[in-house]
């Protein structure tokens, strides 16, 4: 244990406190039966309340318990301990002192909790992103949070919301909803005559779509098993992570990619198996057989500027300055910023939110059938690097110019324009609880 910083009368309740507790920067102890600890990495925060004229402290964890039988499949879970105080000055003094330690801050500080923003999209993905919310809102209201919640119905509802918002009043924004809702409120940011700061706003995300690939990441980031509750426990611990974004110019316009581009049989499967959604989840997999019995391949220009970490057939690395072009036909080009596409695909293993490069899967005209079958089956494990047709780079910049007439392209999961497209990663640009 870590030398005390904070020590005061305190008993489990409904014993007098005739001992003293500790509080160090990662523990509360207390004596009962013996020395208890409690972890504070799964604290939450701390409130006030009296039980038969006693003055009782209240603090809410939420420890890491095993679920179901697998070994892996971990989910945190409310237990709460209640403390008995002398008298409420020094309960008090334990509320601060707790309160500002989760948060980082001197015990003796004002303790003022931090204003979230909620935007929940309640037609994204299987129209669950309200019911997901009000089972984790529990949660949020045992962390001296103050939150607001607005319900945004469409992509143009979201991103004027952000645009309009008085950020001197929050201090970070959540996202409950898929990746698309994530895509519009970063455009919303981005679009504000105060963007260079606004988009410094820590962004906390609860899966509420169908693919969510970077709620996923960050759960994995954080040792988290994917689930919507340890997804909104990232978010009330407050740590956050620098987010690479993707500049992207197409038609004289520019936005921002938080996810990835998708051009050939990965974007048809995408968005022509829509029509299907019926199937449920079978749709992509059903689609996807179906393309591949009448695979189409797409002539295109790919020109890109390594990352320092590029290495080319494996072996030589590649000059960060000079610009690599790939003329040929394409089954598809696969660009990614997260290591996960959705909670089930583990396409880009390798990649970092915070590298400064994004990561790109290749497949070209002649790669046997079979081969593609394999790639798309085992990236759900992030198993098929090592596959002898599929290429993967590390850049810092791209271009793609489609020379086949028709096809689709998708970035963070949504159409645009089928037409050239040029990507600049920006480092660190955003933030993330994480």
């Amino acid at each position: 244990m870590k030398s005390p910083f904070f020590k005061q009368q305190l008993a489990i309740y409904p014993e007098k406190p005739t001992e003293v507790g500790i509080l160090t920067n990662d523990t509360l102890c207390w004596q009962q039966a013996g020395q208890k600890q409690l972890d504070l990495d799964d604290v939450v925060g701390a409130s006030m309340c009296n039980r038969d004229e006693t003055f009782c402290l209240i603090v809410h964890a939420y420890p890491k318990l095993k679920v179901g039988r697998s070994i892996h499949k971990q989910q945190r879970v409310l237990r709460e301990y209640c403390f008995t105080c002398p008298n409420s000055e020094v309960r008090s003094q334990w509320y601060r002192a707790i309160n500002n330690t989760l948060v980082g801050k001197a015990i003796d500080a004002e303790f003022k909790p931090r204003r979230l923003q909620v935007i929940i999209n309640p037609v994204s993905g299987r129209k669950q992103a309200l019911a997901i919310f009000e089972r984790v809102r529990s949660l949020f209201d045992r962390s001296n949070l103050q939150y607001t919640v607005t319900q945004t119905y469409s992509a143009a509802d979201t991103r004027n919301l952000v645009k309009q918002m008085d950020l001197s009043q929050i201090d970070g924004l959540v996202i409950v909803g898929g990746d698309g809702t994530i895509h519009d409120a970063i455009a919303g940011l981005m679009s504000r005559t105060d963007a260079k700061t606004a988009i410094e706003l820590p962004l906390g995300i609860i899966p509420g779509g169908t693919a969510n690939g970077l709620s996923k990441t960050l759960l994995e980031l954080s040792g988290e098993s994917y689930d919507p509750l340890n997804a909104a426990f990232l978010i009330v611990k407050g740590k956050q992570q620098p987010l690479d974004l993707a500049a992207i110019e197409q038609n004289d316009s520019k936005y921002y990619s938080f996810l990835s581009l998708a051009w050939g049989l990965i974007a048809d499967v995408d968005i022509e198996s829509e029509k299907f959604r019926f199937l449920g989840a079978l749709r992509v997999d059903l689609y996807a057989l179906f393309l591949l019995s009448t695979l189409r391949t797409y002539r295109g220009r790919f020109s890109f500027i390594p990352h320092p970490d590029c290495k080319f057939a494996s072996s030589h690395l590649l000059s960060p300055s000079e610009w690599v072009v790939i003329d040929d036909e394409f089954v598809f080009i696969w660009a990614m910023n997260t290591a996960w596409a959705a909670y089930d695909m583990n396409v880009t293993p390798h990649a970092k939110i915070n590298d400064g490069s994004m990561d790109v899967l290749i497949m070209r005209k002649g790669t046997p059938r079979l081969e593609i079958l394999q790639a798309l089956w085992r990236c759900g494990r992030g198993k098929h690097l090592d596959l002898p047709h599929l290429e993967y780079y590390k850049v810092r910049a791209f271009r793609l110019e489609p020379l086949t007439e028709r096809g689709i392209l998708v970035v963070d999961g949504e159409p645009v324009d089928y037409s050239p497209i040029e990507v600049e990663v920006i480092p660190n640009l955003a933030r993330i609880n994480c």
